[in-house]
């Protein structure tokens, strides 16, 4: 899936052109020979006053009913076409015109045939100019069509022009100005289908640019509609922890009795991995529709990746009483591995948080050249009215509450956006009652030999010890600063804490690099967090440096990432900070 409408700026196949340009000639013409029946009356009339004396009467009456019964026949036709354009092929049309054209250019050139030998000189001067005005008048008749044009012109002076060289053989040279008066006749008609060919460009360009503001305007009204619900939804679920914090707060003010002050401490870790959780999924969803999230393109096993989500979740699973199977097929990609991880770790979120009982599964294969990952829960389902709402942010089935311990809403917005971002499909398919099933379709897959064996089920890892670990940690924020000093303490961790680069500057003079540098990325002060990492290890030689910031779009973090740092986004759990700690201590 891509984003996008499918109105980008391209060229207009030529085919399209010659299309709508064969149309609108048509229609012009068509137009056009509605009136020629009363043109061609007044021809007849003039030429029957002028030419009266010298012509027999019968045959020029003969004459001019047959062209004013072909120039009728043109103009019923060029009515019906008027009438249905829509049903007829334009290319088709056009080729009939043609024909009709060189039959009326026929009818009134073969008037030199009849009349011309009866004619004195005089007279065949007047009726070769008329002869030779057809034509010219011809070229606005055709309205651009060089065809229609060169059929109508050959038909009147082929005969007229033949007859007249006949009657003078010495005046041969009349055939050669004849055949350049219609060259010259085509090319006019030609400079005319240039400028309707670009008019029909212009056009074509002109409505290709309105339907790109119109699909932009309607892109804008979307993103602020959107924009209010996510900020009425992000409203709601941030006062209301923050409500429950104010209140345990108020608390531990009264100094409880040690049972109180343990529940009061996990509701609030609880309480606060909930905010970690929004502001990450509304950080991630700003991330993702700034398009500063740049996709990877390396190669990875997708069923191993898969059976170690799984892994996680077992506990969650298995607490539940339900079954949670992992995939057994191996199948690699070439993609995103960082991207599809928080894709399956969100499917596979929902499909444990809303079954209750029965099993949820996860399996892999291939499908052609791409990649599948199918998750499949036997919980209630999505009926159908909702289905095309569950990706929107903040939407949950079944929690008008809007209960934290089932979530905020985010993770299939988030799995929409992700899928846009790397190339990948999302479909889901449910029915109410008996469980649900998303499929996740991914490009370049490759094939692989048996997946690695299941690892069994999770154990919690071993925390190592921090003792006597020397860190410096670097905020502006004296409250965070205070937080990180009595936190790292309990890791038995020698920790110092400053407030700005310059302090920086002093404890590295007197002390030394750190083993570790926990830096915030703003600082309040030109110099941003990873500049003044950069300017310490320029100094100081190579150290481990962890960027923490609640930013998701800057140039400050974009150089961050240039510089290979580990980014830790705000709000940044006490699990993730020792986990960060220790893979920089690791190497």
């Amino acid at each position: 899936m891509t984003e996008g409408t499918g109105l980008e700026d391209r060229v207009v196949p030529e085919a399209e052109i010659r299309c709508d340009l064969t149309r609108e000639l048509v229609v012009l013409h068509a137009r056009v020979l509605r009136r020629m029946p009363v043109v061609q009356l007044l021809v007849v009339v003039g030429l029957g006053i002028v030419l009266r004396s010298q012509i027999p009467l019968l045959p020029f009456l003969a004459w001019g009913v047959a062209t004013l019964l072909v120039e009728t026949l043109r103009a019923a036709v060029a009515a019906r076409i008027l009438d249905r354009i829509g049903q007829w092929n334009p290319a088709k049309v056009h080729r009939l015109f043609i024909a009709l054209a060189g039959i009326s250019g026929g009818t009134i050139g073969w008037s030199c045939v009849l009349f011309l030998p009866h004619l004195g000189i005089v007279r065949q001067a007047w009726l070769a100019i008329v002869m030779f005005a057809m034509p010219a008048a011809g070229v606005s008749v055709s309205v651009g069509s060089r065809y229609i044009l060169a059929a109508y012109a050959i038909g009147i002076l082929l005969p007229a022009t033949g007859t007249y060289v006949r009657i003078h053989p010495d005046m041969f040279v009349a055939a050669g100005l004849s055949v350049l008066f219609i060259v010259f006749l085509i090319a006019v008609a030609a400079d005319g289908e240039r400028l309707l060919r670009r008019s029909i460009e212009i056009r074509k360009e002109l409505e290709r640019s309105n339907a790109q503001t119109k699909a932009a305007l309607e892109r804008a009204e979307e993103s602020a509609q959107a924009r209010a619900r996510v900020l009425a939804s992000a409203s709601h679920d941030l006062r209301q922890p923050l409500h429950a914090l104010s209140v345990y707060s108020a608390v531990l003010a009264e100094r409880p009795d040690p049972e109180t002050l343990r529940e009061a401490s996990r509701n609030i870790a609880q309480i606060v991995r909930t905010l970690g959780s929004l502001l990450s999924g509304l950080l991630d969803l700003s991330q993702l529709a700034a398009g500063v999230y740049v996709p990877e393109r390396k190669r990875f096993a997708l069923d191993r990746l898969a059976r170690e989500i799984c892994r996680e979740f077992a506990p969650a699973a298995a607490a539940k009483g339900i079954t949670l199977s992992c995939p057994r097929e191996a199948v690699s990609v070439v993609g995103d591995a960082v991207a599809v991880g928080r894709i399956l770790r969100n499917l596979i979120d929902n499909a444990v948080k809303h079954t209750d009982r029965g099993a949820v599964s996860v399996t892999t294969g291939l499908d052609g050249d791409h990649a599948v990952a199918v998750v499949i829960d036997t919980g209630k389902g999505i009926p159908p009215a909702e289905r095309s709402r569950i990706f929107e942010e903040f939407y949950q089935l079944d929690n008008p509450g809007r209960d934290r311990n089932k979530g905020v809403g985010l993770g299939l917005a988030i799995v929409q956006r992700l899928c846009e971002r790397i190339g990948a499909e999302i479909a889901v398919q449910s029915e109410p009652g008996l469980g649900s099933r998303f499929t996740l379709r991914l490009p370049n897959a490759i094939q692989t030999p048996d997946p690695d064996p299941d690892l069994g089920p999770a154990t919690e890892p071993i925390r190592r010890s921090f003792a006597g670990l020397k860190v410096a940690v670097v905020d502006d924020e004296r409250d965070i600063l205070k937080g990180m000093q009595w936190l790292l303490d309990s890791w038995q961790i020698d920790v110092r804490t400053v407030a700005s680069g310059r302090e920086t500057e002093e404890i590295f003079g007197r002390e030394g690099p750190p083993e570790v540098l926990i830096v915030d990325l703003r600082l309040g002060e030109p110099e941003h967090g990873a500049a003044l990492a950069l300017r310490m290890r320029r100094t100081y030689g190579d150290f481990p440096v962890l960027i923490m910031t609640g930013e998701t779009g800057s140039e400050a973090l974009r150089e961050a990432h240039a510089a290979g740092f580990p980014v830790l986004q705000k709000p940044v759990t006490a699990d993730a900070l020792y986990e960060a700690i220790r893979a920089a201590v690791d190497g």
